[in-house]
């Protein structure tokens, strides 16, 4: 619960001080990114992906989520 409250707090701070072309990105757990904050970041941000990085172990639920392209 405390890693999906600091990516629910990361993504608030980035909507509020991002420079508009600014980027986002907030490692979170499979099943950890709620629809609220996808939600906001897809409103604010022109791409928004989920990524799991090659050098991420295969066991791991950890996955990185991606916001690009800040409107401002």
């Amino acid at each position: 619960m405390r890693t999906i409250a600091l990516a629910e707090m990361a993504a608030a701070f980035a909507v509020e001080h991002l420079a508009p072309g600014g980027a986002f990105c907030s490692k979170v757990f499979q099943g950890g990114a709620t629809k609220e904050v996808l939600d906001l970041l897809k409103a604010n941000f022109t791409s928004v992906r989920h990524m799991k990085p090659p050098a991420s172990r295969a066991g791991s639920p950890e996955i990185f989520v991606v916001a690009k392209g800040f409107k401002g």
